[in-house]
């Protein structure tokens, strides 16, 4: 009898992933639709992020059954004015978890693959989140322009500032375009630490599995000498990071 309840588990696993996945594309599909709505009453994309993208990621992870913690938003509501979010990557559940729970209006600065998704791609372009070429290293002024104006018209602007997924957990070397925003802009940048998510959904992989994951605010960097120098400050946040994640620092 026992042998039976176990080989149940796999089967049943699967079946409840397949229906996962379809509620995944339907809620996508509705909430996508209703941000392209929101984004012709209010073309800012304001109104998108708040009563589309963030009800959406609410939804998948509350079907997903991924319980999310938010450690340190006081250092959010805090800051004064639009700020550049700094946040490493594991998971695409990392964007769902962002969306969720932080308290502040802001845009993501994504691959422009996910820009290619039929109809959520759309609905982010809409929303005002900014699609970059990992490829393409001389649109790198093109972005900083891009995102220098979404700050200018008061949204903070989200980089993962990996790059890519972590495959392993290890916070990987940093691109510089959200420190030389911040340069620019004379922002102060908020870091971002997100946990668990890895074990929810790794990289390269449609396995979901319930969890818990936890965001941490780290207090802002705000030293003037810090923010006038992009090299200078790309590897204070780094050392915040890994000094939370309890990992080496290393060069990035």
């Amino acid at each position: 009898m026992e042998s039976i309840v176990e080989s149940r588990k796999p089967f049943l696993g699967r079946i409840w992933l397949t229906i996962l996945l379809c509620f995944i594309l339907i809620q996508t599909a509705l909430w996508s639709t209703i941000s392209i709505l929101l984004f012709l009453i209010e073309p800012s994309g304001r109104l998108a992020h708040r009563y589309g993208a963030r009800p959406w990621g609410r939804i998948l992870l509350w079907a997903s059954r991924v319980k999310v913690s938010l450690q340190g938003s006081e250092n959010l509501v805090g800051t004064e004015g639009p700020v550049v979010l700094v946040s490493n990557h594991q998971s695409l559940y990392d964007i769902l978890v962002l969306l969720a729970r932080l308290p502040v209006d802001f845009k993501f600065v994504v691959k422009k693959e996910l820009m290619k998704v039929p109809l959520w791609g759309y609905a982010m372009k809409k929303a005002g989140y900014i699609s970059i070429d990992r490829e393409d290293s001389s649109q790198a002024r093109e972005l900083i322009r891009e995102a220098a104006h979404k700050i200018r018209y008061g949204s903070s602007v989200l980089f993962f500032a990996e790059g890519t997924r972590s495959a392993d957990g290890e916070l990987a070397p940093f691109k510089r375009g959200a420190f030389v925003l911040a340069s620019q802009s004379g922002c102060d940048v908020v870091p971002l630490v997100i946990e668990g998510s890895r074990q929810v959904l790794p990289k390269k992989s449609i396995s979901i599995r319930p969890g818990h994951i936890s965001i941490t605010v780290l207090p802002p960097v705000n030293d003037p000498i810090l923010k006038k120098n992009s090299r200078l400050l790309m590897a204070e946040v780094r050392e915040r990071m890994l000094r939370h994640l309890g990992q080496k620092a290393v060069s990035a």
